[in-house]
């Protein structure tokens, strides 16, 4: 009984199908199927329910999976203490990442290939973690709003500070923007959720307040680009406009009014499945990440 097939196993239920697994680890799904029959004859014993448009554990299946799972760790953790040095460590790692935080994340992304240089990343665009981890198969993937119901793990990585922006030429051009329901006033500009919602409800320390706007973009870098343009007042975060901040393309409307801040986080499934690169990236961004963000707030 090989530890790899043990894995599989893990990773086929922890993603709910062997096409999601075969997409994951980069194999054929007959392989992964195949592999998987094998192991229910050694073990002697059904392992899944089949059926054409589920997968789901029998009962022997389940007892299985909750001690593979223990076993597994601790073998990795065996044999990291012993065998594992930076340049040893190897393997391939899908991360997710917003279109948004590239250019924030790609120097900590650098900097740990520098330290782990025969670990590849396998890096993807995507708008919604909770679904598209799945349908890429990926091993991490970031996430900034609501939590999803999902087996996923969500663990916190930083706040995403909104502001209300605009170009310089729009307020100088426009009514003057005193107090929120000012905002009704002027053209507005709202960010598409990827489950289909539209932000157009406003949460501010002081209050909350609802807009109507003329334009709905699921592209926060549209949004910007049009906020530079001089098109409107966005609601978007600190982070995706700090440069155009910097240098005075775009300004704080109301900047005495601050956001109640939403959190951004890092997606995995259960470690047991995640090779041991994907588990140092992990903990490598967590501290990584946040430290980055209060050096730039502080620049």
């Amino acid at each position: 009984m090989k530890t790899e097939d043990l894995k599989l196993f893990l990773h086929v239920v922890e993603l709910g199908s062997f096409t999601a697994a075969a997409n994951a680890l980069d194999l054929p799904r007959a392989n992964v199927s195949r592999r998987i029959n094998d192991l229910e004859k050694e073990l002697n014993t059904q392992l899944f329910h089949r059926t054409t448009r589920s997968l789901s554990l029998t009962h022997n299946g389940d007892s299985y999976f909750s001690k593979v799972q223990k076993v597994v760790e601790l073998l990795d953790d065996a044999n990291q203490a012993v065998t594992y040095s930076s340049r040893e460590v190897s393997g391939k790692v899908k991360l997710g990442l917003l279109a948004e935080t590239y250019e924030f994340v790609q120097c900590s992304l650098f900097d740990f290939h520098d330290m782990y240089p025969n670990v590849e990343l396998d890096l993807r665009t995507v708008s919604n973690g909770f679904q598209e981890i799945y349908q890429y198969g990926l091993d991490i993937s970031f996430h900034g709003g609501e939590l999803e119901n999902s087996d996923l793990i969500a663990k916190p990585l930083m706040p995403l500070n909104h502001s209300l922006l605009a170009s310089p030429d729009y307020i100088s051009n426009n009514e003057r923007i005193e107090v929120l329901t000012d905002l009704h006033k002027h053209k507005v500009m709202c960010y598409r959720w990827p489950s289909g919602n539209v932000d157009n409800l406003w949460h501010f320390e002081s209050g909350q307040i609802s807009v109507s706007p003329w334009l709905v973009c699921n592209s926060i870098g549209f949004l910007r680009r049009a906020l530079i343009m001089g098109r409107g007042i966005g609601f978007l975060p600190e982070l995706v406009a700090k440069e155009e901040l910097q240098q005075g393309k775009l300004i704080k409307v109301l900047p005495d009014h601050p956001a109640v801040p939403n959190q951004s986080y890092l997606l995995h499934p259960k470690p047991q499945t995640l090779n041991y690169a994907s588990r140092l990236l992990i903990e490598y961004l967590l501290q990584r990440i946040p430290q980055d963000s209060l050096l730039s707030q502080k620049s």
